[in-house]
Formats: structure tokens, sequence, C-alpha cells
């Protein structure tokens, strides 16, 4: 969609209006330095502009949440004591655990730090998309949850020595406390400061972006944050003789940004030509910044209907069709990965139709586990936390948008369950009840790192594919996954649930003398073998395969190198990269588009076949839709 090339044109025109500026990446899979043509790091980079400052980084959030452990360490370590049953090697063990999710709540916090110094006048942020930028303004409140859980540890010390001492003397475990929560207050009143924190939403002309726009801007807006401008990023200029795809183009973009405005009220709107190619570097930034303050006028977007009917040949060499590439036989999990806005779920769901229709007795789930849910709008229906059939699809294809949040919050409450009836039969019928101990095994649960709650995607596909009892279940589940970076954790989690399991059960264990351990050991060991299923699963490539979706241009070709790096070193096997949206070049107005497009096709280098899909507007969208769409890939040979 742009937002990154978007934050970095804002940014080198507010420096050359003579401020300092920083900007800072807080993606997990950076494209900043792509962007502005730089070799960043997580400390900032002067990049060089005609007037004032800019600096430039790629936030570390795992060295700054490194960092901070190390610092919390001694203390962690001194509350652990006082308030559980652990012992000093049990203790060293859980602060030893990998944190997925923690480094984005760090990383928010460097961010307030980074802002609050001084140096700058103004801190740009390029954000994770939506959904995992939408958690992370969650994470104050996550922290201040995080100290009253070690509050509650500390209480038990304080209610000591107050008894036996006759008098409490704050030391260095309350300090750590109060830093926490004070953090987290300030976070919140800083998101929640008009004056301090403003939020720019960057959407293409396109009418799921609108909508997805309109569900971030509603989920912004319950979070206190004030969104003050909406950009509406390559928008097409006036062609006056375009070829059919083209003229289809402007008027689907016309109408979808006249949605956008029906939508959000007086909030500006700032359209954003389209500029090819991409600009990178921070002289093409600079004359994307001075286009995008000459407005755009809608009304000025007029199409010519006239045109030609440009076919592709969906053909592919040696007799083997896209859909034998992407989903070799006997593949039962397909991980569809990608920079956000390439039109990975488009791709993800088109496929799930595909294998459906292809096999009518073969059972097909599409699951959404990106936190922004846009699979329901590419089927053209409401999809929820549950196993639903898409309209006028094969009887045989269902599709669920999971609620990963829910299923955590619904986990947690049946373990505090399970602990109350635990220390209720201690308790008996006599008055004793060991009420800081009961507290402190209630709330072990909350210091499960922020981000646990995609645990449950993975174990969605465990129990949709009928691995741990081998009994029924679908035969081909296909994951639209989040992004990029979010993604690549998603699919490294299992090795650090695992040890999080166990370390969990390590706890339990020593509270067994006292309490028993119920069934919340056989659900702990229930979750480690089902993860196990998981691992073997996704690293079997005659089980398991990841789709890498591109576009034939600059940036998303350096991310999905990147990427399929990524699932490499995670020893999951990609089948296909599909390069998705590729201009048909029929008229004078979009071939050297196409002819840019051929280029960075060339350039890819992929140790897979590429599936081309062609671009199509406005995008396709409900069963036919997709299914007209997929007629039309084809397939290049490696």
């Amino acid at each position: 969609m742009g937002k990154t090339t978007c934050a970095a044109a804002t940014a080198i025109a507010l420096a050359e209006s003579r401020r300092r500026v920083l900007i800072v990446s807080t993606d997990p899979a950076h494209s900043l330095g792509d962007v502005l043509g730089a070799r960043l790091s997580a400390r900032p980079a002067l990049v060089p502009t005609a007037r004032g400052s800019l600096h430039a980084v790629e936030l570390d959030a795992d060295r700054a949440l490194a960092r901070r452990l190390a610092r919390w360490r001694p203390t962690l370590r001194t509350i652990g004591a006082r308030g559980t049953y652990l012992d000093d090697d049990d203790i060293e063990r859980v602060l030893d655990l990998s944190w997925p999710g923690v480094d984005e709540l760090v990383g928010l916090v460097e961010l307030v730090r980074l802002s609050d110094a001084g140096e700058y006048d103004d801190v740009l942020v390029d954000t994770a998309p939506t959904g995992h930028t939408l958690r992370l303004l969650a994470m104050p409140a996550a922290l201040r949850r995080m100290a009253e859980v070690l509050d509650g540890m500390q209480a038990k010390h304080r209610f000591l020595t107050e008894r036996l001492a006759r008098a409490y003397r704050p030391d260095a475990a309350d300090a750590l406390i109060a830093e926490l929560d004070a953090e987290g207050r300030q976070l919140l009143e800083m998101l929640e400061d008009p004056a301090r924190c403003r939020c720019a939403w960057v959407l293409l002309p396109e009418r799921m972006a609108v909508e997805e726009t309109i569900d971030g801007l509603r989920a912004l807006a319950a979070s206190g944050v004030t969104v003050d401008q909406v950009i509406v990023n390559r928008v097409a200029s006036t062609v006056a003789a375009p070829c059919a795809p083209c003229a289809r183009k402007a008027r689907a973009e016309v109408a979808a940004i006249a949605e956008l405005r029906r939508h959000i009220g007086e909030r500006p709107v700032r359209l954003v030509p389209a500029l090819s190619p991409a600009p990178r570097g921070v002289a093409a930034l600079r004359r994307l910044a001075r286009a995008a303050q000459q407005a755009m006028s809608p009304r000025a977007m007029r199409v010519n209907r006239a045109g030609v009917t440009e076919t592709i040949d969906g053909r592919a060499p040696r007799g083997a069709t896209w859909l034998d590439v992407v989903a070799p036989s006997g593949v039962r999990l397909l991980l569809f990965c990608g920079k956000g806005g390439v039109g990975k779920t488009s791709c993800a769901a088109a496929t799930a139709l595909a294998l459906a229709d292809a096999g009518r007795d073969r059972r097909v789930l599409a699951l959404s586990v990106d936190h922004a849910h846009s699979l329901g709008d590419v089927f053209d229906t409401s999809l929820g936390d549950d196993e639903r059939t898409v309209p006028h699809g094969p009887p045989s294809l269902r599709a669920r948008e999971l609620d990963a949040p829910r299923a955590f919050a619904e986990r947690r409450d049946r373990y505090r369950a399970s602990v109350d009836e635990l220390f209720d039969r201690l308790r008996g019928g006599s008055r004793f009840d060991a009420s800081v101990d009961r507290g402190v095994l209630r709330d072990l649960i909350d210091l499960a790192p922020p981000g646990t709650d995609e645990l449950f995607a993975i174990l969605s596909v465990v129990d949709a594919l009928g691995l741990e009892d081998g009994r029924g279940g679908y035969d081909v589940v296909v994951v639209d996954t989040a992004p990029t970076g979010h993604a690549l954790r998603l699919l490294d989690l299992p090795t650090a649930a695992l040890e999080w399991v166990r370390a969990f059960l390590a706890v339990l264990l020593k509270y067994r003398a006292i309490t028993g351990l119920g069934n919340l050991a056989a659900d702990l060991v229930g979750i480690s073998r089902r993860l196990r299923a998981f691992q073997d699963l996704v690293h079997d490539p005659r089980r398991a395969r990841a789709v890498a979706i591109s576009r034939a241009a600059e940036l998303p070709r350096l991310e999905t190198a990147r990427l399929l790096r990524g699932l490499r070193a995670l020893r999951i096997h990609p089948s296909a990269v599909i390069v998705n949206a590729m201009t048909a070049g029929g008229c004078d107005a979009c071939r050297p588009q196409a002819e840019r497009e051929a280029r960075e096709l060339r350039a890819l280098r992929a140790p897979v076949p590429r599936v081309l899909a062609p671009a199509t507007q406005p995008p396709p969208r409900g069963v036919e839709g997709l299914r007209e769409w997929v007629r039309t890939w084809s397939v290049v040979a490696r």
C-alpha cells in the first residue's frame, strides 16, 4: 500500500522545512532502508537532505528487549523468589525463555524515549501493517498488567516483612514495579494526547482497502488515538485513451474514494498520485512529497470507456498447471506469506477455492490468522471464529477468521477457574486460605508474553487437520498469515511456546504438594503434544508448503527475498512465488509499467517456480470473481 514510502516522503518534507526529524520503522520486516536507499540500523543514521536534518532508524526491538532484561534480571529474580515456590534454577529458566511479542512492547517504550529526548522536533513512525499496529497500541495496558502481576508477587514479601519486622521499607523490587506501571501510564497518556501523537492512515484506492480502513479507524478511535488525515496512495491520473484494464481501474478507484469519503466524515483525505517507477531515494521521495501536496480531485479522473481486451496465456509449461505448482499432490497445509498490500489474502482465497473446485471430495478450510482479517471481504461474505460455508462456493469449502484473543481469554478463564478449584479443595471447610499464593498462581498466566494468543492459530491448524487424533479433519488448510515479519514470528512460535509450556509445568509442579495438579497438567501436556505435531507437519515438504506473494516492483521483490531466506532458516519449504497484479500493457499509459514489471520479474531470484496473476479491476471478490481471475494465472518455469 506504500505506507513506508509515504512515511519517508513526509519525513523528507518535514526535514526540508528546516526541522529536526527522526523516522523510525517498527515493522519486523523493515523496508525503510530500501525506500531511502540507505543502510540503516538500530542507531540513528543521518539521511542527507537539502535543509534541516533527517535521521532514520530500523528499530531492533530484540536488542532493546535484551538490554532491558539484563537490567531487570536481578530484580525479577528477587520478585520470583519472594512470590513463588520456584527455586533459583527455575526462575533462571523462565528468564531465559524467548519472549515473542514483548519486543513490540519494548519497541513502543523506545519510541517514547526517543520522542522525549528532545533531540528532534518530530518523530515519525512507520508501523507494522494494520492488525499488529492495533495490537501494538494495546501494549501499554499489557505493561501495566505485568506490573500488577509482579506487585501481587511482591505483596507476599511485604505481608511477611510487616508481620515479622512490624515495618516495611520499599526496595529495588518495588521500584521496578513502579517503573513498569509508570511507563505503561505514560505510553497511554502520549497515545491519547492529540497534541503529542497523531496518526495518518495509508491505503490504496480499492474497495477492500477502504473497508479495512473503516474498521481500523473505528478501532483507533476506541483506543483514543487521533487520526488527523487519510492518505490514499497510488491514485491513477487521467488517461486520454486507456485500454480496457486501465479504464476499469480508474472507474474502480473513483468509486472506492467516494465510498471512503462517505464513511470518514470531515477528516482530510490526501490523494497521492501513482508514480512509476516507485520512488526510491531522497530525490524521488522529494518529488512524491511535492506531488502529494497538489490535491487531486476525483472529478478530474475521467476515463474513456474505449479500449482493447487483453488476454493472458494461462497454459503452463510441461503440462503443469499453476495449482499443481502451488499445491503439490499430498500437501495438507499451505501458508500464504508476503508483504502487506501485495494481495496475499486474495491469492489465498483463490487457491482454496481452486483446490475445492478441483476435487469435489477434498475438504478445504481457508483460515485467516491475520489480526486485520480481510478473508471475508475477499469471499464477499461475513466470517467469524467458526467454520462457515462460502456463498456460491463448493460444499467442501469452509472459511474461518480466527479470533485468537478470544481463544486465549477463554483458556485463561478456564485456567483460573481450575486454580480456584484446587485451592478451594486445599482449604476444605477451614477458614485458612492461602490467598497470596492463590493470587500468584492465578496470575501466572498473565506473565505469558503478548502475542501468546497467536499460539491458538497454530493449535487451530492442528485441530482442523486432525493431526493429534488422526480422525476426520480437513484434507487441506490454506492459511492467510499476517504480513512477512509477523508471519515468520508466528511460524517460529511453536519452539518458543514449547519452552513456555515446559516452564509452566515446572512452576505448577512446585505447587503440587499443596494443590495437586488436577486437569491443568493434562491440559498443558495436550498443548505440548499439539505443538510438536505442528512442528513435524510444517517441516515436512510432502505435507506442508509456503507460498510467497509478491509484486513485480523493487520493494516487494526485496522483501520476498528476505521472506524466502527466513522460511529457509525455519526449515519451511516454499512451493512457489505468486507475482500478483501484473500489468497487461495494452495501451500507451500502462505499457511502460508492464515493461518495468518484466524487468523486475527477471530480477526476482527464487529457487521455486513463479506464478503470474494479472491485475484486475476492481480486485476479484466473491466466488465467481475469484474463479474468473484464476483462469488467467500462468506459470513461469524455474
